[in-house]
């Protein structure tokens, strides 16, 4: 399934679209820190998420961001995982049951991925239950299943107004669920489709061009949501990194967590970064156009972030002007 942008991006660099320039776009950032940085992994839209490849099934995709995280070290990635590609398409069950199978729990995205904002409080709450009925059905397969109790807010939006707001949340809390936040987004799926248009076009230059550039987009986000944390809370906390289940997230991922790796970033499961108890923190935030845990305390609270929050240079907007254009010019390097 498909995520749709949270922010609508306000601007696109450079003639193409998204050439750039580096100078002072990250000036109030820290570099990674001494200490290890504690990141849980997860994994959004499971069994399916932004547009096929010739010759790739979902299986396949799957595999490849599984084998990234074994390669890594990375004991529990949680999948969140949506039901309406596997109404449509039985077989994409057989997604689930192979990360079930590979020893990674599957937690709650709701059935068909609905913006709460679209919804009625009770059409949202019956969306969550018709994806937990499915992943029921995948008991025999493995106990981790009763580990489903575990929600992630489809586009991470939680509530335009505090009612809607409170009475999920309510709802949550009464069926044992735990809300999986996110700290670290680099829009993979933006990059996703990027490169999908890419591959399809047999575009090899703009593929070298993304391949270099998400894995800097990657480690700019987590030195960026590392001193958010810092100013926020006066302290380290463990973060919580969204991905999805995407065809460049398959070539990628290995690479982009070994070069977190090799610049400090210890792998945590998602249980333990839950009990950090930051995430008890309720922001009261509403909002239409989803924002991440720091971000909604940052808007909830009126944090003078200090720039902190910059524009990427790799904007949402210039992400989708790739392989788009009839001919693509030089690239910056």
């Amino acid at each position: 399934m498909k995520r749709l942008p949270a922010v609508a991006c306000m601007f696109v660099l450079g003639l193409c679209g998204w050439a750039y320039s580096r100078s002072g776009l990250t000036a109030a950032v820290q570099p990674f820190a001494a200490a290890p940085i504690r990141m849980a992994v997860t994994v959004d839209d499971l069994p399916a998420h932004g547009e096929m490849l010739p010759g790739v099934n979902r299986l396949d995709i799957a595999r490849g961001v599984l084998r990234a995280l074994k390669n890594n070290g990375v004991h529990q990635a949680y999948a969140f995982a949506n039901g309406t590609d596997i109404g449509d398409e039985p077989e994409l069950i057989d997604v689930l049951k192979t990360w079930l199978k590979a020893g990674y729990p599957v937690g709650n995205h709701t059935y068909s991925h609905p913006n709460l904002n679209s919804l009625t409080t009770q059409a949202y709450i019956d969306d969550i239950k018709a994806m937990d009925r499915l992943l029921q059905t995948l008991a025999p397969v493995s106990p981790l299943v009763e580990h489903r109790g575990v929600f992630r807010y489809p586009f991470l939006e939680e509530g335009a107004t505090l009612d809607k707001r409170d009475a999920v949340r309510r709802y949550l809390t009464d069926n044992h669920y735990r809300i999986a936040q996110v700290t670290i987004d680099y829009n993979d799926w933006a990059w996703n489709d990027a490169y999908t248009r890419c591959v399809t076009r047999h575009d090899e230059q703009s593929i070298a061009w993304l391949k270099l550039h998400i894995v800097e987009e990657a480690e700019r986000n987590v030195r960026v949501s590392n001193t958010l944390a810092r100013l926020l809370f006066g302290r380290d906390i463990a973060h919580i990194l969204l991905i999805h289940a995407g065809a460049f997230d398959a070539v990628m991922l290995d690479t982009i967590l070994k070069g977190f790796r090799a610049k400090g970033v210890s792998f945590v499961t998602l249980d333990e970064a839950l009990t950090d108890p930051v995430y008890q923190i309720d922001p009261k935030y509403t909002f239409e156009g989803g924002r991440g845990f720091l971000e909604q305390i940052v808007k909830a609270r009126s944090v003078d972030t200090g720039g902190v929050l910059r524009d990427s240079p790799y904007t949402v907007a210039s992400l989708g002007e790739v392989c788009k254009q009839q001919t693509v010019p030089a690239l910056k390097k």
